[in-house]
């Protein structure tokens, strides 16, 4: 007989979920925002390996929660480029 495994503890849980996942802010002065700054979100969401995306307009910066295994910071800040005045 296959011996069990124990069970892991919540606390251990979460420390794997949190294991990939990294915090970033992308400062969006001198971008040009769509009129929805929820567009630039939904942008965002779609992206392989970001959780979640928050504009602060009024600071001008995006929170950006995201996997850094899969997508780096300067990939994202790279993704808002297209969005900057020529």
């Amino acid at each position: 007989m296959a011996e069990a495994k124990p069970e892991k503890t919540e606390p251990e849980i979460m420390a794997l979920s949190m294991a990939h996942r990294a915090r970033g802010i992308v400062d969006l002065s001198g971008t040009k925002l769509p009129d929805r700054p929820s567009f630039l979100e939904e942008k965002m969401l779609k992206t392989r390996g970001i959780f979640s995306a928050e504009i602060n307009a009024y600071s001008n910066r995006m929170i950006v929660e995201f996997d850094p295994t899969v997508i780096s910071l300067e990939k994202i800040k790279a993704m808002i480029k297209p969005t900057s005045p020529t």
